[in-house]
C-alpha cells in the first residue's frame, strides 16, 4: 500500500530559522508540549470556547441548549460485529447458508476476520493499533455539496464513519441551502429520531452552526479529495501524522462530491472501517411520528402480498431519458464490484433506468418471479418521472406524507398560540431564513414536504422480502444498508455494493439466480429514448401524450421567455364552441386544471380547418370507430395550456397535473416528467466538418415510422440530412424495427444524432397502430416541435420516404429566405413541393441489379416523375387542366416551422402545412421555388396505373453531397461501413427500397435509370 502524506507546509517563522536549525527543533518541541499539555487541560474539562465544546444536538426550541457532559472517552463503546437490533423495524438476521464465512461470523456476534491495512498480525484490528495522543480538540467535520438529500445522508454517514475510525467528535456543519437541509438541526418538526445516534456516537450538533468554526479550520487541516479518500485507506500511522498536524480538527471538505473509495458507492478503509459506516445505519431512525406512514406500518400492507417486493423506481433525467448517464453509472457500478460480468449485461443495466418496462428481467431470484406481470404486489417508492398507474394500476402502495404534513401543521400552531415564535422552533440556518419573516411554516413547507416524501420513500424500501433497486442510486445504496449485510442477497443489487471483506462481490448462488444475460433479446421500450405519458381521461375518450413546460413570450419585447404547463392530446374533451355575432368562433373549456394545491383555467388550442372546429371536432370522421382524430379531416389534436400554473423547480419530485370538470365526468391525472427543450449536446464520431458559427440549427422531425428491417436506407438517409445541414433527429417508432435497423439507431443515438420515441402501440395504450398512423402523426410533429422550442431555428417535418431537395448548398438558401420572409412579413414557416421519384417502381432484372450494386440506394433512383400527375400530385384548376395547383395537401407538400421566435404562439400541427385553414396559411406561410428546395418522395402509389406511360427525367442528387455520402458510408473504414456493407450482403435485403414493390415497365425506363 503506497502512504500518503500530509501535506507539509512550513511554519511561519522557518525563514527566520534556518541558519540555526537544532535551536529551532528544541524551540518547536518546548512549544508542542506546552501546547499538548493545555489542550489536554481543555478537552477534558474546559468547554467555554465557541467552537469545539461537543454538545447534545440543539434543544428542541432553538439553538440553547445545555453543554455536554461526558468526554469522548466515556462514550458508549460500539462492538464491531454487525448489530442485530431488534428495536429496530429493519431486519438483519442470519445470512443465507452461501454467505462467505466472514459474514457468518459477524452476524453470530463473533469478531471477523479484519484485513488490516498496515499488515498487522492476523486478527489484529486498526482501532487496536490506533491509540492516539489526547492532545487537541480532536474534531472533524466535513463541508456539504449540495446533493440530493440521499447524498447529504450518505455524505452524513462517511464523515461519521471517519470520526469514529478516528477516534474524534464529530461536528456537524450547518445546513444552509436548500439543498443542504435533512431537517435534522431543526428537531422541533419531529422528522428524525436523533437520539439513537447520540447515544451512540460523539456527535457536536452546535460548533458546527458557527461560521466563526470554519473559519478558524487551518487551511492545511481542510483535506483534498485525494488526501480525503486515501485517510482511511492508509491506516493508523498516517493517522497519528493528521493527528501531529492537526491536533484541534481534520475537515474532510466534500464539497466537490461523495468520498467514495476503490469503487463507485463503496466507503473507505480496511473492513473494519467499512463496517463501522454498515453500523451506523442501525441507529438511522426516523421520529415514530413519521415512521407510522410507510406501508408496511399500514393495515392494507398486511396480508395483501405487498411484502414480497418493494422497487425503488427512478429514470435519469427529466422529461427525457438521458440513457447514456444512467447506463455508463450503472455499467460502471456493477463492474467494479462484480467480477462475473453476466451480471452486469446491457439488458439488466439499461432496463434498472427504468423498471417498468422491463420489471421481470430486473428481478434476479427465481422465488421471487411471478408468472404474470399482473401478479406483482410491491410497494413503490418513485421519483415521480414515471406514473406506474399506467400499467400497474391497483398493483402497489406508496408512502403519503399528507397526513404527517397537517399533524405537524397543528402541532406548530399550537405551539405559536402558546407564545413561541416561529424563528425560535427553527435551529439550520436554511431554516431560520425561510422562517425569518414567516409567522407560520408555510415558507419552508415544500422543503419539508420534499425532504419527508423522500424519506418516507427510503425507509418504504425495508421492510419488503426483495428490494429491486437501482445500482447508480444513493437512495437505493442507502436502503441497502437500512436493510442490513444478512438481506443483502434478497435484492438484484445490494450484494452487489456491500463485501467489506473482498475487494469484488460474492455472487448469489447458482440454482437462485436467473436473467443473466440479454439472449433473449432488448424489449422494444428499451430502445427508445423517450417515454411518453399516454394517459387516458377516466371516460377512455382522451389521452394525454405528455405534459410539458412550453417556453413562450407574449411579445418580442420580452427578455426571457415564460415556461407554460401545457398538455398534448388527442380525442374529446368537455368544451363549449361559440360564436360571436360575426360568426367567428371561440372555444371555452369545460374543465380546470390544478398542480399541487394550484388551480388554473384551462385554455384550449385546437387545429384549424377549412370548416368551422364544430365541423371538424364532431362531425367529420364519423364512419370510424374511435373518438381520436382520423382520416377525412376530423381533428381532435389539441393543446391545452394552464397559464395561471407555475412549475415548482425547487420540488425534488412535482405533484400530478389534474384536468377535471366540475362535475366529475371528466376526470385524468398525468404524473409522468415535464417534457420540455432539452439541448442534446453531439458526441465525436470521427472527423468533422469545422462547426460554423452563423449555421442555422435545424432539427428534423420524423413522421412515425414502423416495420423498417433494411439498414442501407437508414444510413443514407441520416447522412445525407446530416449532410446539408440537420443537426438533429427525432425518431417516432410505431412498431419494432429488426435488429439491423435499431442497431444503427442505437449508434446514432450515441453520437447524439437522434431522440428515438416510443410510440409504439403497447406504450401507447393502443393509441398509436399501423391503422392509425394518420392521426398519429399530427401529435408527434406537435411534440417534437414543444421539445424543439427555443433550441433549433427551425424544424423540418417530412416522412421516412421523403428526401429533402436543396441543391449543393443544402438547407441554407432555404433557411435565409424563410428567415427573411419572417423578419419582413412575420412568416412563421415555409411550405415546399413534393417530387415524385417513380424509379422506384421499376424492377430490374439480375444483371441490371448487378450493375447496380457498387451504387448508394440514392444514386440508383435519380428519374423522378416529368410532370406531376394530376390528381395525385396536384390539383386541377380549369377545364382540362390548363392550370394546376400544388398548395399544401394538393401536392403533397411539407414544411418548416420557426422554432426561434418564441414569441410564436404554440398550436397543433398538421400534415402538409402548419394547419388546414388555408386562408390562414397564405398569411404566415411562404411558398419556396422548386430550385430552392423541394422534396423528394420514394413513394407513389397513385402513379401506378400511368406507370407505363408518363414522362420520367434524370434529376441526380448534387454530386458534391454524394461523393461525401460514398466516403462516408462506402470507402472510410467505420461502423457505419461495417454494418452498411453487411446489409448489401444479406439475402434478406432486397437492392431497392423494402417499402415499395417494383413493377416490369417498358424498357425506356431501364435505359435511363441505367444511364
Amino acid at each position: 500500500m503506497v502512504r500518503v502524506n500530509p501535506p507539509q507546509r512550513s511554519s511561519r517563522f522557518a525563514g527566520r530559522c534556518y541558519k540555526n536549525t537544532v535551536l529551532c527543533l528544541l524551540i518547536t518541541t518546548v512549544f508542542l508540549s506546552i501546547s499538548t499539555i493545555i489542550l489536554s487541560l481543555r478537552i477534558t474539562g474546559i468547554h467555554g470556547d465557541y467552537g469545539y465544546q461537543t454538545v447534545t444536538p440543539p434543544n428542541k426550541f432553538g439553538r440553547e441548549g445545555s453543554n455536554r457532559s461526558s468526554s469522548v472517552v466515556d462514550r458508549p463503546k460500539i462492538t464491531k460485529n454487525i448489530v442485530d437490533d431488534k428495536s429496530s423495524h429493519r431486519s438483519n438476521s442470519h445470512s443465507p447458508p452461501h454467505v462467505k464465512s466472514e459474514y457468518k461470523q459477524s452476524n453470530t456476534h463473533q469478531s471477523p476476520v479484519f484485513k488490516s491495512i498496515q499488515g498487522a498480525t492476523a486478527g489484529t484490528k486498526n482501532s487496536e493499533i490506533y491509540q492516539p495522543v489526547k492532545a487537541g480538540k480532536r474534531l472533524l467535520t466535513y463541508k456539504r455539496f449540495g446533493g440530493r438529500l440521499n447524498n447529504q445522508l450518505f455524505q452524513f454517514i462517511t464523515a461519521l464513519q471517519h470520526a469514529k475510525v478516528l477516534k474524534r467528535t464529530f461536528v456537524v456543519p450547518d445546513e444552509v441551502r436548500e439543498v443542504d437541509w435533512t431537517g435534522m438541526f431543526d428537531t422541533t418538526f419531529g422528522i428524525w429520531d436523533i437520539d439513537r445516534l447520540n447515544a451512540a456516537y460523539d456527535i457536536d450538533w452546535r460548533s458546527g452552526l458557527s461560521q466563526d468554526f470554519q473559519n478558524s479550520i487551518p487551511e492545511e487541516c481542510v483535506l483534498s479529495p485525494v488526501e480525503g479518500r486515501a485517510l482511511l485507506n492508509s491506516g493508523p500511522q498516517l493517522w497519528e501524522e493528521w493527528d501531529r498536524m492537526c491536533p484541534d480538527v481534520i475537515d474532510l471538505a466534500g464539497n466537490t462530491g461523495l468520498l467514495f473509495c476503490k469503487q463507485q458507492h463503496q466507503f473507505c478503509g480496511d473492513s473494519e472501517a467499512q463496517l463501522e459506516a454498515y453500523q451506523i445505519y442501525s441507529h438511522f431512525a426516523l421520529s415514530p411520528s413519521l415512521l407510522q406512514h410507510i406501508p408496511s406500518k399500514k393495515e392494507v400492507f398486511k396480508g395483501k402480498g405487498y411484502d414480497e417486493l418493494a422497487i425503488h423506481s427512478r429514470r435519469a433525467g427529466e422529461g427525457m431519458y438521458d440513457w447514456e448517464m444512467c447506463v455508463k453509472g450503472n455499467s460502471r457500478t456493477c463492474r467494479g464490484h462484480v467480477e462475473d460480468r453476466r451480471y452486469c449485461d446491457e439488458r439488466t443495466m439499461k432496463g434498472n433506468c427504468a423498471i417498468w418496462l422491463d420489471i421481470d428481467y430486473q428481478i434476479k431470484s427465481k422465488k421471487f418471479l411471478k408468472k404474470n406481470e399482473k401478479d406483482y404486489r410491491f410497494v413503490l417508492a418513485s421519483d415521480g418521472t414515471h406514473d406506474w398507474n399506467i400499467d400497474f394500476d391497483g398493483q402497489f402502495i406508496v408512502a403519503n406524507n399528507t397526513d404527517w404534513l397537517l399533524e405537524l401543521d397543528k402541532r406548530i400552531r399550537d405551539e405559536i398560540e402558546n407564545g413561541r415564535s416561529i424563528q425560535d422552533l427553527s435551529v439550520s440556518s436554511f431554516a431560520r431564513e425561510k422562517l425569518a419573516q414567516g409567522r407560520d411554516l408555510s415558507p419552508l413547507k415544500s422543503s419539508i414536504d420534499a425532504v419527508t416524501a423522500t424519506l418516507l420513500d427510503l425507509f418504504s424500501l425495508v421492510d419488503s422480502k426483495y428490494l429491486l433497486g437501482g445500482y447508480y442510486s444513493t437512495l437505493s445504496l442507502n436502503a441497502c444498508f437500512l436493510r442490513g449485510l444478512g438481506r443483502m442477497y434478497d435484492s438484484n443489487m445490494c450484494w452487489v455494493l456491500m463485501h467489506p471483506n473482498s475487494k469484488y462481490s460474492a455472487p448469489p448462488p447458482e440454482e437462485d439466480a436467473v436473467h443473466l444475460n440479454d439472449n433473449d433479446g432488448m424489449p422494444p421500450a428499451l430502445e427508445s429514448d423517450v417515454e411518453h405519458a399516454f394517459v387516458r381521461s377516466n371516460d377512455g375518450n382522451f389521452i394525454a401524450i405528455d405534459r410539458y413546460l412550453i417556453p413562450y413570450k407574449k411579445n418580442k419585447r420580452e427578455r426571457k421567455a415564460t415556461q407554460i404547463i401545457g398538455v398534448l392530446g388527442d380525442g374529446l374533451v368537455p368544451l363549449t364552441i361559440e360564436k360571436n355575432k360575426k360568426g367567428e368562433e371561440s372555444i371555452r373549456a369545460d374543465f380546470t386544471c390544478s398542480y399541487g394545491n394550484a388551480y388554473s383555467p384551462a385554455t384550449i388550442i385546437l387545429m384549424k380547418g377549412d370548416n368551422s372546429y364544430e365541423e371538424h371536432y364532431y362531425k367529420r370522421g364519423e364512419k370510424y370507430d374511435s373518438p381520436f382524430s382520423t382520416n377525412g379531416d376530423r381533428f381532435r389534436t389539441l393543446l391545452i395550456l394552464c397559464e395561471e400554473l407555475r412549475y415548482d423547480k425547487s420540488l425534488s419530485r412535482h405533484p400530478p397535473l389534474i384536468l377535471s370538470s366540475n362535475d366529475g365526468k371528466f376526470h385524468i391525472r398525468i404524473g409522468s416528467s415535464f417534457a420540455r427543450p432539452v439541448a442534446q449536446p453531439r458526441h465525436e464520431r470521427g472527423p468533422e466538418e469545422p462547426n460554423d458559427s452563423n449555421k442555422k440549427k435545424v432539427v428534423h422531425c420524423l413522421n412515425p415510422t414502423y416495420g423498417l428491417k433494411d439498414p442501407k436506407w437508414l444510413i443514407e438517409y441520416i447522412e445525407y440530412h446530416i449532410a446539408i445541414g440537420v443537426d438533429h433527429f427525432h425518431v417516432y417508432n410505431v412498431d419494432m424495427h429488426s435488429p439491423e435497423v435499431q442497431s444503427v439507431l442505437e449508434m446514432y443515438r450515441k453520437w447524439n444524432f437522434i431522440t428515438r420515441h416510443d410510440w409504439s402501440a403497447k406504450a401507447s395504450g393502443k393509441y398509436t397502430t399501423r391503422v392509425t398512423y394518420e392521426h398519429a402523426k399530427w401529435a408527434a410533429q406537435t411534440d417534437c416541435a414543444l421539445r424543439s422550442r427555443g433550441l433549433h431555428n427551425y424544424a423540418l417535418f417530412s416522412d421516412i420516404d421523403e428526401v429533402a431537395m436543396g441543391g449543393t448548398n443544402g438547407l441554407a438558401p432555404a433557411l435565409e429566405l424563410c428567415e427573411q420572409a419572417h423578419t419582413d412579413r412575420g412568416v412563421i414557416g415555409c411550405s415546399f413541393n413534393s417530387k415524385t421519384v417513380s424509379s422506384v417502381f421499376t424492377k430490374l432484372t439480375d444483371d441490371e441489379e448487378m450493375k447496380m450494386k457498387d451504387k448508394l440506394l440514392l444514386e440508383r433512383y435519380s428519374n423522378v416523375d416529368a410532370e406531376s400527375v394530376c390528381r395525385g400530385n396536384c390539383r386541377c384548376l380549369g377545364r382540362n387542366c390548363e392550370e394546376t395547383s400544388r398548395k399544401y395537401h394538393y401536392g403533397r407538400q411539407k414544411y418548416m416551422l420557426n422554432m426561434n421566435d418564441l414569441s410564436i404562439p404554440p398550436r397543433p400541427l398538421w400534415t402538409h402545412a402548419i394547419g388546414r385553414d388555408y386562408d390562414e396559411m397564405d398569411k404566415i406561410m411562404e411558398q419556396l421555388p422548386d430550385d430552392v428546395f423541394h422534396i423528394r418522395h420514394y413513394q407513389g402509389h397513385w402513379l401506378k396505373k400511368d406507370l407505363d406511360t408518363m414522362e420520367e427525367k434524370y434529376a441526380p442528387l448534387p454530386s458534391k453531397i454524394i461523393d461525401l455520402l460514398r466516403k462516408i458510408i462506402l470507402t472510410e473504414p467505420s461502423q457505419l461501413q461495417s454494418r452498411y456493407a453487411r446489409a448489401k450482403e444479406d439475402s434478406r435485403f432486397s437492392g431497392g427500397v423494402e417499402w415499395v414493390t417494383p413493377v416490369d415497365r417498358p424498357a425506356k425506363y431501364h435505359n435511363t435509370l441505367l444511364t
